[in-house]
């Protein structure tokens, strides 16, 4: 049997509940949001991810730098000790170190008395060799001269190391001591030896 309500709406019964076949429609606002929710998910989880990667990446790079540099600084200790070592084996004592200094004084004033006695050489005067023993100062060497002056040449020689105060303050003689000629290619040469005696205090 059909009813059939033909009351105005508002003088309607209304009826508790929901009907099952009635259908709910969302505001688009709602549908929005849902749909920003379902892909804000994926979005966060993906983010969770990279920065999960970027610290496992970053916490094996600083792992291998650490592990490069634990190496270096072994590698160093090696290098430290030996140096250690042959600093220990080869250490200076003070009166090591005094005398050190004094040789190297001694070097400076014979590098000054050699340079001197290049400076003095006259024109056809060469010296052969040179011998410091002890105290005793010997010069070997050669004149030539086509005017037969070789003993002059060699006094002005002499002349010249007395008056350069690194030989007439250090020595308390430098004197000729013998004198050859010989001939050499037509020529002839004299050889010839100076003497110096070193002051005691030197």
């Amino acid at each position: 049997m059909i009813e059939i309500n033909l009351l105005p709406e508002e003088l309607k019964l209304k009826t508790k509940g929901r009907n099952p076949d009635q259908v709910v429609v969302k505001s688009p606002l709602a549908l929005i949001q849902d749909r920003v929710f379902i892909y804000i998910i994926p979005v966060i989880l993906v983010l969770f991810i990279l920065v999960h990667l970027f610290f496992a990446v970053l916490f094996i790079s600083k792992n291998g730098r650490l592990v490069s540099l634990n190496h270096k600084w072994m590698d160093l200790a090696t290098e430290k000790k030996a140096l250690d070592a042959f600093n220990r084996e080869f250490s200076v004592s003070p009166q090591d170190a005094g005398l050190l200094a004094q040789l190297n004084r001694q070097r400076s004033l014979w590098a000054q008395k050699l340079n001197k006695l290049s400076l003095c050489l006259p024109a056809g005067v060469w010296f052969s060799e040179i011998i410091f023993n002890k105290s005793t100062l010997t010069i070997r060497g050669c004149v030539i001269s086509l005017q037969k002056d070789e003993v002059s040449l060699i006094n002005k020689l002499l002349d010249s190391l007395k008056t350069v105060p690194e030989f007439s303050n250090d020595f308390t003689s430098l004197e000729l001591s013998n004198i050859q000629k010989r001939s050499l290619g037509g020529y002839d040469i004299s050889d010839f030896i100076l003497v110096g005696t070193l002051r005691p205090n030197k």
